[in-house]
């Protein structure tokens, strides 16, 4: 078409250029006309392709995520302890990338040509944090008035056709019961908005002058949960709990069904059927073989009497003894029980020796890494326990096959 090495892109379809989605919307177009600068001096360049041929430019992008401007009394930035990887400390609250990756985002620090962005370039679907539909409550919980912004800019984005998943973090007391229910049929209501995923607050033991919150605790998860099933029923679908609060209540999650396309399976909800139907997959397909070998598996507190079920199926297709190691999270505090906030330090501290290899989720570590959350990697826990550690999927699938060909390649 005529680019060249060194151009530097100013503008496509007669927009300047932001940052890669500019350019993403329109590599899915046909024709249009960008703009450049070469060695300072401006071009026109008319684009004209193929429907799905890409243009092929490569550039070099740099999207730093905006900063979340909020001071909500739940945040889980503020409650971390010293000596996590610098990453984890950003407090992003960035649209572009809630389209991207799928984060959450409270849009009270865009701007009006930042929604009609959004709407111009389809940016769908987005994944919004309301927490409460009624504006008091939500004001009091992010502690920033621009959220009293957010259901016009939710209902302008579902107008033109822009659908929206959406989280209520839930704090005892605060926006749950009562105010729970008509925030649920409040995002109903709203054109546009998919699902609501219902999250109960996160509470480490680094809470120091910080909001005196309440936990959830059994008799909270079981109201939460009769209310938003009752919902769910109601409503056809739309509203799920997180996992988190079957297990705080002691109540068994629904099957695979119940959670219809797992749109919310990144906040948790429907994780543990999802890993049901991978597990037993997976199980089914495996060989049946006579390992001779001792594994321990590592979890959070919450999933390991879970977990126990599993590892005993295992035992019997795999030939192997296991063990089920729960560990507590001295780290971050005894509150937090799921596996992916489980760190380095605490196991090694709380994990027996002697096993032939141990077994981790990979979301305990990094994406793309072998680094926890405390910055050790995988490699000091091996030399630590004196065994090797086999990283499976977190979702149940492939645990039967990645153990077997772990020691048959040892072989």
């Amino acid at each position: 078409m005529g680019f060249k090495l060194g151009d530097e892109l100013v503008r496509i379809g007669g927009y300047e250029v932001a940052d890669e989605l500019d350019y993403l919307y329109y590599d899915n177009e046909t024709s249009f006309e960008v703009e450049v600068l070469r060695r300072g001096k401006p071009k026109r360049i008319k684009v004209k392709k193929k429907v799905g041929q890409p243009l092929g430019i490569e550039a070099d992008w740099e999207m730093k995520p905006a900063v979340c401007k909020n001071k909500c009394i739940f945040c889980f930035v503020d409650q971390l302890p010293e000596g996590l990887r610098d990453s984890l400390y950003v407090k992003d609250d960035d649209y572009r990338f809630s389209f991207i990756s799928g984060s959450y985002v409270t849009l009270t620090n865009v701007t009006e040509e930042d929604i009609e962005r959004i709407i111009r370039l389809k940016l769908s679907p987005m994944y919004i944090s309301v927490h409460a539909f009624d504006d008091d409550v939500r004001q009091f919980m992010l502690k920033n008035p621009n959220t009293r912004k957010l259901k016009d800019y939710m209902r302008r984005l579902g107008e033109n056709g822009i659908k929206m998943h959406t989280q209520l973090v839930v704090v005892p007391e605060i926006n749950d019961g009562k105010v729970l229910e008509d925030s649920i049929r409040g995002l109903k209501a709203m054109q546009g908005v998919l699902s609501v995923a219902v999250v109960p607050v996160g509470l480490t033991a680094h809470r120091a002058r910080l909001a005196n919150l309440k936990a959830v605790d059994e008799s909270n998860a079981r109201e939460t949960i009769r209310i938003v099933e009752r919902l769910h029923a109601e409503l056809n679908g739309f509203c799920w709990c997180s996992d988190e609060y079957y297990v705080k209540a002691g109540k068994p999650v629904g099957e695979s069904a119940y959670y219809g396309s797992f749109d919310q399976i990144e906040n948790g909800v429907g994780m543990l059927a999802d890993f049901k139907e991978n597990f037993e997959y997976c199980l089914d397909e495996a060989k049946s073989v006579s390992l001779g070998k001792t594994v321990g598996f590592i979890t959070g507190v919450s999933f390991a009497p879970i977990l126990e079920g599993y590892v005993a199926r295992l035992r019997e297709k795999l030939g192997i003894s296991g063990r089920v190691f729960g560990v507590q999270n001295d780290f971050f505090g005894h509150s937090v029980t799921v596996a992916g906030l489980v760190t380095a330090t605490d196991i090694i501290a709380q994990t027996e020796s002697g096993m032939d290899a141990y077994v981790i989720p990979d979301n305990m570590l990094r994406e793309f890494t072998d680094t926890f959350l405390d910055s050790k990697s995988v490699k000091e826990v091996e030399k630590a326990l004196g065994a090797p550690i086999i990283v499976v999927p977190h979702d149940g699938s492939d645990m039967p096959r990645l153990i077997t060909e772990h020691f048959e390649g040892m072989q």
